[in-house]
């Protein structure tokens, strides 16, 4: 759990600083010291150490473990090199991760193409279905990603660094107001040897450091003071919380020194009557804590559906989906707290999802994770509430994340600042590149992450195709005629060409299409957390499933014909209207900045299987599964238009009422009525037509 501690306590740095002097001036002492380190996942020494053995001797299995201590120490230009030398190098086949390790570092650096095309090389001699096949695979598309939105920051958004009187060469996190106070945490401290350790400090030069937490009334001209009642002398102190009311603080203690061996705990302290000083104290009872497991970096905040304030924190615990998720629990009235409940995989993943905050105002969530698309490692990103449900995470962008690690984002109440960590470019570090986390500010023009967007919303059309009657505004065609099921780009549209608003309507219908009672089956809601990206990737899977449902019911003669209309439909309908959705977008983004205003229609569709009242539930919540795509495309490109006025999207639900006659809608029939390609036509959305608005 090393790296999760780091992060946790927002440190980059390792905690043992290990005197040179105190190990004999031999290169096989240097070789020992560095091996030692590394297996106490001391990785920041560990890159000194090698560094001093090679000078004198190179061999691939040093340089291998060098170049591991760097990335894992976050020297990623370092990395990068030493990566390089022994792929290049006659022993390269030996180490056939470094490519992976490659790659990887290489997008820390923010050489996104470079990292693609190094995930795609590691991807194509690798098939076997492993973690480094999956990360590789999610990498791909997160460069890709990358790629796009580096070139859209937010200009809403303006960052300063908090100077020197708070931020220090080691690590800084984790800061929130506390009345007129800034409290933080900062692991730069010293930790007094125990009676063993001054009985081998002849032997053990070890500089042992732990975090603590701080306050300070003015960020900018006092340095913090620790906060005495809360810090305890043996183990780490951070990651403070206040409640809702102010009248309680959550914090962490960690245990044990040794990156290899720590577990943190959650504590709470009660504010005292003078308003200014803490009880205290006490640690939150089993299952938040939960034994020989973390539980950290806790957030409180409102929930307005449960109508009770929540928990939410960081842990490894059983029963995730990965490394380190986020949790959440309820606390009652008599301050007592539920089980424990994971967020689930729309927000945690295989990988790491840290520092979460809950904004209590727009009942928003944000927290870090290395796997979501993003520019580098950790990135922040915010998931909006649907009743209970967490909408897909949409990253924040630049300039809040970078191709570093980003972490701890925290919104002040009642404004549009707030704050962050980042051992990105510019910070402070002891030495080397990026080893540790500083404190940033950040401040919002406009609230752009504070709303949650609302769709314009009509009432449903009449029954028919091929007439859409439209209240306002005047001038909207109430005719809309049919086009082909495929229709091509037009020639004078391509990808390096401004298009006009009649260009893009050439394009549409958009047909967008989905697997039967999908997304979230069996319900009546109409809404969904799920993006089309997401459903569109599950049900392109399912091409075989269509074959053996429906081709196989057929005798030996027609079976490869109707496998050829399945494919054919997979391949040219549904995949090949994701591939022209994504043009679409990007020239409507193109119109748009070019200060066109636009109206945007969308139509939804199901086959005939259910009642129309279900039917048209299901079709709302395929538009809000390709409405959450829209807004998320380019890192919510579109999005910032639409929040401006110049963009707006209407919504027209159609259920079944549309689908020919003799689809079967009986499900009894499943052959037919949901594997056949005249059903799965019909399981769709459309875009359906572009306005300018006046």
């Amino acid at each position: 759990m090393h790296k999760y501690f780091y992060f946790q306590l927002g440190a980059t740095l390792f905690l043992c600083l290990c005197s040179i002097s105190s190990f004999g001036q031999t290169l096989s002492a240097y070789e020992k010291a560095a091996n030692d380190a590394f297996l106490k996942k001391d990785y920041y020494n560990a890159v000194h150490y090698y560094e001093l053995v090679l000078k004198s001797k190179k061999t691939a299995a040093i340089s291998y473990q060098y170049a591991q201590a760097c990335r894992l120490s976050y020297a990623y230009k370092k990395a990068e090199n030493a990566y390089l030398e022994i792929i290049q190098g006659r022993e390269g086949q030996n180490y056939p991760k470094a490519s992976f390790y490659y790659a990887l570092v290489l997008k820390h650096n923010g050489k996104y193409a470079a990292a693609s095309k190094e995930f795609n090389h590691y991807v194509r001699y690798h098939p076997q279905e492993n973690y480094f096949r999956k990360k590789a695979l999610q990498e791909i598309e997160a460069c890709r990603w990358a790629k796009d939105a580096i070139n859209h920051p937010v200009d809403t958004i303006n960052i300063e660094r908090l100077g020197d009187k708070v931020n220090t060469k080691y690590s800084d996190f984790g800061a929130h107001w506390v009345g007129d106070r800034l409290y933080y945490s900062s692991l730069r401290f010293e930790l007094e040897p125990n009676k063993e350790q001054r009985k081998n400090s002849r032997k053990d030069k070890t500089q042992r450091l732990v975090a603590k937490l701080l306050q300070t009334p003015s960020y900018d001209k006092k340095k913090g003071e620790i906060l005495e009642t809360l810090n305890k002398k043996d183990c780490h102190t951070s990651n403070s919380a206040l409640s809702p009311d102010g009248s309680r603080l959550y914090f962490t203690y960690c245990s044990g020194m040794n990156s290899d061996s720590v577990i943190c705990d959650l504590y709470l302290s009660l504010k005292k009557a003078d308003g200014s000083s803490w009880s205290n104290p006490t640690k939150l009872p089993s299952p938040v804590n939960l034994e020989k497991y973390s539980s950290s970096q806790p957030s409180v905040g409102f929930d307005k559906t449960l109508d009770k304030e929540v928990l939410y924190f960081s842990s490894d615990r059983p029963g995730g989906e990965g490394k380190n998720d986020i949790w959440f629990v309820v606390i009652h009235d008599n301050e007592t707290y539920g089980i424990p409940e994971n967020l689930g995989s729309v927000i945690n993943t295989i990988e790491d999802e840290i520092s979460p905050f809950f904004h209590t105002p727009t009942q928003a969530l944000y927290f870090s994770s290395e796997w979501h698309k993003g520019f580098g490692g950790f990135d922040i990103f915010r998931s909006e509430r649907d009743g209970k449900l967490w909408l897909a995470p949409l990253n924040l962008g630049i300039p809040v994340n970078s191709a570093a690690n980003d972490v701890y984002y925290l919104i002040n109440e009642g404004d549009s600042t707030g704050f962050f960590a980042s051992n990105r470019e510019g910070s402070k570090a002891i030495t080397g590149e990026s080893c540790c986390n500083d404190i940033y500010r950040y401040s919002m023009s406009s609230p752009a992450f504070l709303d949650t967007p609302i769709v314009f919303m009509d009432s449903f059309p009449p029954d028919t195709s091929t007439i859409v009657q439209v209240d306002s505004p005047k001038d909207i065609p109430v005719a809309l005629v049919d086009s082909p099921k495929n229709p091509t780009i037009p020639p004078n549209l391509t990808p390096d060409t401004i298009p006009t608003v009649e260009e893009l309507n050439k394009m549409l219908p958009l047909s967008l299409y989905f697997h039967n009672d999908e997304p979230d089956s069996n319900t009546r809601a109409t809404t969904t957390d799920k993006p089309y990206s997401l459903t569109y990737n599950e049900y392109i899977s399912l091409k075989n499933d269509y074959k053996m449902h429906h081709a196989t019911q057929f005798g030996a003669e027609a079976q490869p014909m109707i496998s050829r209309k399945i494919d054919d439909f997979f391949e040219n309908e549904v995949r090949g209207e994701y591939e022209r959705m994504n043009v679409f977008y990007t020239k409507a983004l193109e119109l748009l900045e070019g200060g066109v205003k636009m109206e945007v229609y969308i139509k939804g569709y199901t086959s005939p299987r259910s009642n129309d009242a279900y039917n048209k539930a299901l079709a709302k919540r395929r538009i809000v599964s390709v409405r959450k795509e829209f807004f998320s495309y380019q890192n919510g490109a579109l999005l910032k238009y639409f929040e401006k006025g110049q963009l707006a999207v209407r919504e027209m639900p159609l259920g079944e009422s549309t689908a020919p006659s003799g689809i079967s809608d009986s499900i009894d029939d499943p052959r037919n009525s949901i594997y056949s390609v005249e059903a799965s036509r019909e399981r769709k959305v459309e875009i359906t037509l572009v306005q300018a608005k006046k």
